[in-house]
């Protein structure tokens, strides 16, 4: 299950997460070898949804809109569940066709990035 703050979303078509190695320090030491310092780990989570109903975009648009830090909880590669406070670097939504006047969403693109 994946949730914003607490607001379940839908299952995703695709959730990738990009564990990136930040900051710290390398340099070789007087063997030749390379030793790094500091280094730590951060998490870049993008989930796509192929289609997505109005009202959940507008509950999902909502959250994101606040502004800040918010919690995501999703599944993760190394330890099967994990909650992190993150922020929205991305979103992204196409109308791929209207009914009754009301747009349906496609392509409904999240991409976070961990504090």
């Amino acid at each position: 299950m994946i949730s914003i703050n607490g607001l379940s979303l839908p299952s995703p078509h695709a959730l990738t997460v990009q564990i990136i190695p930040k900051g710290g320090t390398s340099q070789y030491n007087a063997l030749g070898q390379l030793v790094q310092e500091g280094v730590r780990e951060k998490r870049m989570v993008e989930i796509t949804w192929h289609r997505m109903a109005g009202d959940q975009l507008q509950a999902l648009s909502q959250v994101l809109s606040a502004g800040g830090f918010f919690t995501l909880v999703y599944p993760d590669p190394l330890s099967s569940r994990r909650e992190m406070i993150c922020c929205i670097k991305r979103q992204t939504a196409r109308v791929w066709q209207y009914q009754q006047d009301a747009p349906k969403w496609a392509d409904v693109q999240l991409t976070l990035e961990e504090q």
